[in-house]
């Protein structure tokens, strides 16, 4: 599950020799922000920052706790990915002995359920109380 970040909520702007610092943050669970949330397991990830009139915005994405993988690592970016993936192990990791690490196959007939849920919110993730709407979540059966 993944959603690409509007500008403005950023954490940088650019590639390469043009990258320049954002006005966003991103943030994990955990309370590891910007660069270091990419690779790491996090039930939520959270892309923040401040619209062109001054309101600051957000986008939390949440992983169940009932997906595979749980909590799931994060492919989150600087430059505007927020993305969950419960089928990344063998690169996070770096488990270059593990091809398949990560791998799920799914039988013939059968089925993987993959819950998610996208929440909008002004502030930041400390202001929205990110964490509140996330335990409710994780709490559905």
């Amino acid at each position: 599950m993944a959603v690409r970040i509007n500008e403005a909520l950023r954490v940088a702007h650019g590639k390469n020799k043009d990258k320049r610092p954002g006005t966003g943050a991103l943030v994990n669970a955990a309370g590891d922000r910007g660069i270091p949330v990419w690779g790491k397991r996090s039930a939520w990830g959270d892309a923040s920052g401040p619209l062109a009139h001054g309101r600051v915005v957000g986008i939390g994405l949440f992983d169940h706790p009932k997906n595979v993988a749980h909590p799931t690592w994060w492919q989150a970016r600087d430059a505007g990915l927020l993305s969950a993936n419960p089928f990344g192990r063998n690169n996070f990791e770096k488990l270059k002995d593990q091809p398949d690490a990560g791998t799920r196959v799914i039988p013939a007939g059968g089925e993987l359920r993959l819950r998610f849920r996208l929440t909008f919110h002004r502030g930041d993730e400390k202001s929205a109380r990110i964490a509140e709407p996330y335990r409710a979540y994780s709490a559905e059966k």
